[in-house]
């Protein structure tokens, strides 16, 4: 979800996140994450993740008779090369055999060119393009994939291509839910 904030007396409209700079080195990201919709409930036991409030929750699923397998690479990481790289955090490990909907949010860190980010499941491309973004560095683009057929202990990861080394692609939330 993005927000429009005012940070400095200046206005920023569809900001899905802040990037803060460390005390010590390195960034911290803070996301928007207030149209989360899960409960303990629908998140595998053991797994984590944000509620709507941003509290970071545990969940509390069997996976056992009707639950469906939810799980959720809630890292956020980055890419800045222009080859589709594995990138950081956005890594499941299949639990259950069955048919999934596949969803991750992604965006770039330049207004030109492209940038963009893919499925591939152990080690190879799923499905016969790449999501490219054109939108501008504020805009997450929510990626949809329906009635992907995943096997236990496949490795799914989202690998991501950026304009140039010299900027960003941003991914997170690589989430799978079984259908």
């Amino acid at each position: 979800m993005s927000k429009n904030i005012k940070f400095m007396g200046a206005n920023y409209n569809n900001v899905p996140g802040v990037e803060l700079p460390l005390q010590t080195s390195g960034t911290a990201i803070f996301y928007d994450v207030s149209d989360t919709t899960r409960a303990a409930a629908d998140v595998a036991q053991g797994k984590y993740f944000y509620t709507s409030q941003g509290v970071r929750t545990q969940g509390t699923s069997s996976g056992g008779g009707t639950s469906k397998n939810v799980q959720i690479a809630s890292g956020v990481g980055r890419v800045n090369a222009n080859t589709y790289t594995a990138v950081s955090g956005q890594t499941l490990t299949v639990a259950k055999t069955g048919k999934y909907e596949v969803y991750w949010c992604g965006y770039r860190s330049s207004t030109s060119g492209t940038s963009g980010s893919q499925l591939y499941i152990d080690d190879a491309a799923y499905g016969s393009a790449n999501t490219t973004f054109n939108s501008t560095y504020t805009n997450c683009q929510n990626v949809h994939l329906s009635n992907v057929s995943l096997t236990k202990d496949e490795v799914i990861v989202v690998r991501a291509r950026s304009r140039s080394s010299s900027y960003y692609m941003y991914v997170f939330n690589l989430t799978i839910i079984e259908v």
